[in-house]
């Protein structure tokens, strides 16, 4: 039922025990953490060391359906329908000379299918939505605090102001470049550069449309549902789509190029990379694409680099946990970043909706390893796909996938369909479905049902009370005594 701001409440379905949650980063990761374990009553310091205004991008952010979901059951779908659109078809076209090749529609069966929608909005306004609800289930969002030292086994975290704060529980939520991955890591991580990068900005629509043909003009004006653009090309790619509709419709533009890049480059950085933008465009470019590119405000170059793989998530202590980008680094321009980001929110919100005993404390945090790396693996991989797909270098793979979605266009079909005549999907939207319509809550309620129960009950009678906690100090914990109900 609805709660303070229009945030769902969950009054009577709250933690036996609670406990202080210090989450470090207050990203789109850090607020969605605080919210979803607020939710279930427990308490939660934000240490965030942007002033809460630079820190929120201008740029657009993609909600995909499994993402989503999850927003609209925390109570937040009217907030996001105010600043958000709602996006129904892909645009395919070719980078190089602006030819349409084809269409993709989220059609009314796939998202009633994932019980989500596609979304588009700024970043600004995401992290304004999710914190304004945190902060309405009491989450304490600190900015200016930087973090510089953690003693995850006493839970500390010392800010460059002095100040000392305790937790029971650190959620690293600092990004692949922050300080809770390196400790982790127990050392410097070796990355390496990917061989290519993206740069991201912003646009007038009317700027987006100046070039257009007359034949994508009449698309635009049948499809409808605010496209998302794909333009693949040559070793470059570009995606464009609108956002901030109460600011005349903007569009947020990421322009991909293959080459030698250097590691340097996040979305922290000052926007002064127009003209290396630009020097990179090829000789042959869309006159569209062209327009844009010229018309470009805030451009930033962001990094892709290759991570290595964190074999561990948890700490050696017990006491730290590392989520989003400083678990499972994705790279920019995903249309997963953030969806992974809310799901380990939301894995976390309902693993810690069953705590009972200090013991399960570190428990929750090895089980969130366990649910979420496979799935987030998943994603990487169809990220990088994706990729893939739009920057295809000029061969007869390319030839065969345009000819194949040009096909598919004349034919009224959509282009990420299956090739032969049995109506079966193409590999590409079997991929997509599949992760739209994952439901990271009914998993970790899976997991409860099947693992967690019998775990409680050997925990309860004193036959497994062995806990990877460390000196572990519970004196200020209170219990509470609710009704016990299974999800959160």
């Amino acid at each position: 039922m609805p709660g303070v701001n229009g945030v769902a409440s969950t009054s009577d379905k709250k933690a036996d025990l609670k406990i202080h949650f210090i989450v470090v980063g207050g990203g789109i990761a850090g607020l969605a953490t605080a919210l979803a374990l607020t939710r279930v009553g427990h308490s939660v310091t934000v240490l965030e060391k942007g002033d809460g205004k630079s820190n929120r991008g201008r740029g657009g952010i993609r909600i995909p359906p499994n993402m989503s979901k999850v927003l609209f059951h925390w109570g937040l779908k009217d907030m996001m329908k105010e600043v958000g659109l709602t996006s129904h078809p892909l645009l395919f076209s070719q980078y190089h000379t602006g030819q349409l090749l084809g269409v993709q529609l989220w059609d009314d069966e796939l998202l009633r299918e994932t019980r989500g929608e596609f979304m588009l909005m700024t970043h600004g306004d995401l992290c304004r939505i999710l914190h304004d609800a945190a902060v309405s289930q009491g989450a304490e969002v600190r900015y200016n605090a930087r973090v510089v030292e953690i003693e995850p086994g006493d839970g500390a975290v010392k800010l460059a102001s002095g100040d000392i704060l305790r937790g029971d529980i650190i959620i690293g939520a600092d990004g692949e470049s922050g300080l809770c991955r390196r400790l982790v890591f127990g050392r410097e991580e070796r990355v390496k550069p990917s061989g290519a990068v993206i740069f991201d900005t912003q646009f007038g629509s009317q700027t987006a449309t100046q070039e257009m043909s007359p034949e994508e003009k009449r698309l635009l004006e049948k499809v409808q549902g605010n496209p998302v653009y794909v333009a693949m090309g040559n070793g470059c790619g570009a995606t464009g789509y609108p956002i901030a509709k109460q600011q005349g419709r903007d569009i947020a533009f990421h322009c991909f190029f293959k080459g030698d890049f250097p590691l340097e480059g996040s979305y922290e950085d000052p926007p002064t990379a127009k003209q290396e933008l630009l020097n990179l465009l090829p000789t042959q470019v869309d006159p569209n694409l062209y327009h844009c590119a010229h018309g470009a405000q805030y451009v930033t170059r962001v990094a892709i680099n290759i991570h290595e793989d964190l074999e561990d998530w948890v700490h050696e202590s017990g006491r730290l946990l590392v989520i989003g980008q400083a678990a499972h680094p994705i790279a920019a321009g995903g249309i997963q970043v953030a969806g992974m980001a809310i799901e380990d929110a939301a894995v976390l919100g309902k693993l810690y909706y069953h705590l009972t005993i200090p013991e399960q404390a570190s428990d929750f945090l090895y089980a969130f390893q366990d649910l979420r790396r496979q799935r987030c693996a998943d994603a990487l991989a169809g990220e990088v796909s994706m990729v893939s797909l739009i920057t295809m270098e000029y061969g007869p793979e390319q030839e065969a996938r345009d000819n194949g979605m040009r096909a598919k266009y004349r034919a009224g079909r959509n282009v990420l369909e299956g090739d032969d005549t049995s109506g079966a999907e193409g590999e590409q939207w079997v991929t997509i479905r599949t992760i739209f319509g994952y439901d990271c809550e009914d998993e970790a309620d899976n997991w409860w049902v099947q693992w967690g129960l019998l775990r409680a009950r050997a925990d309860s009678d004193g036959t497994n009370r062995q806990s990877k906690m460390g000196a572990f100090s519970w004196n200020d914990v209170g219990i509470v005594s609710v009704d016990q109900t299974t999800a959160a």
